[in-house]
């Protein structure tokens, strides 16, 4: 059936024959246009610190992970799941602009505390998607992550006491990343999570319970200040008798070598003369030496001169 359209020729309209190209450019344009906005949506970008895989619903398959800077192909309707592999911070501290709120324990003698820690990780591309098939709204971090911490510092916090937690921090600490990194390494759905830090950032006890804590610290430290310095002095005392027992020791020695000596020589000198006297006269030149201000007293009745000892 013709179509016919009016055009007005000069005083009235007439009815003329329309031609069909400016519907089918129409129908063409509208078809171009689906074609280049299906074919956009089939052409994925991947920027550089991404990783994505193709999702099939048709199919319930993943493709495997593509890490970025990259193009990708997929059908129109298939999805993807994108996430960074760059490492992340998570705090879950008091500081303004954290993560995540501190997280509230009870120690072993039942003193509620709060426990700040932070730790990073990152995504390993090769294994992304078995991280995307448990969690294809990429809510890994808050469904398991945190929880798992949360769960590790309740665990470890209730096997301390609260003064264990002011004078045991750096084994609780050690004890925390231990338990974190384990149970993390034993989630079959975290297998591409790649743990680095994990740190202890403080642990805030109830007011009254640190004043009181601190008191006690003080006091033991006084306790073992005071103790030192006994252990000092005792110390000091025995190193000095034992300084004087060796001087001692050591002046008796001097003597005996002195004494053995003297008597040898005097041995000699009887064995050489057979006289006595010049013993006794070698003996008092010996004293003589030996004195300051000596006097020799000479007596009418003996021939031999006398020295008064002087000390």
């Amino acid at each position: 059936m013709p179509e016919y359209r009016y055009d007005w020729k000069g005083e009235k309209w007439e009815k003329v024959k329309a031609s069909k190209w400016p519907i089918i450019v129409i129908a063409f344009l509208i078809v171009s246009a689906v074609f280049i906005a299906s074919t956009a949506s089939m052409v994925i970008m991947i920027n550089a610190g991404e990783v994505a895989v193709i999702t099939d619903p048709l199919t319930n398959t993943l493709s495997p992970p593509r890490k970025g800077p990259a193009y990708i192909l997929k059908m129109p309707w298939q999805g993807v799941i994108r996430d960074f592999h760059t490492i992340d911070y998570v705090s879950m501290t008091a500081e303004k602009g954290a993560d995540y709120p501190p997280i509230t324990v009870l120690t072993r003698d039942g003193v509620t505390v709060s426990v700040e820690v932070t730790f990073t990780y990152e995504v390993e591309p090769d294994k992304f998607d078995v991280l995307a098939k448990n969690y294809p709204r990429v809510d890994y971090e808050e469904a398991r992550l945190v929880p798992l911490m949360m769960q590790v510092v309740r665990d470890v916090i209730s096997q301390y006491s609260t003064d264990d937690c002011v004078t045991k921090r750096s084994e609780i600490a050690r004890s925390i990343e231990y338990r974190f990194r384990e149970v993390v390494s034993m989630d079959s759905t975290l297998t591409a999570i790649k743990l680095h830090d994990v740190n202890l950032r403080g642990v805030t006890l109830p007011s009254t319970i640190a004043q009181a804590i601190e008191r006690k610290i003080a006091a033991y430290q006084e306790m073992l200040a005071a103790q030192y310095q006994r252990e000092r002095e005792i110390t000091l005392a025995n190193a000095t008798a034992m300084k004087q027992i060796i001087q001692a020791t050591a002046e008796a020695e001097t003597y005996r070598i002195k004494v053995s000596a003297l008597s040898s020589i005097l041995r000699e000198l009887v064995n050489a003369t057979g006289d006595s006297e010049l013993a006794r006269l070698y003996m008092m030149m010996e004293y003589l030496t030996r004195l300051q201000n000596a006097t020799l007293i000479i007596s009418p009745t003996s021939p031999i001169p006398t020295i008064p000892i002087v000390k």
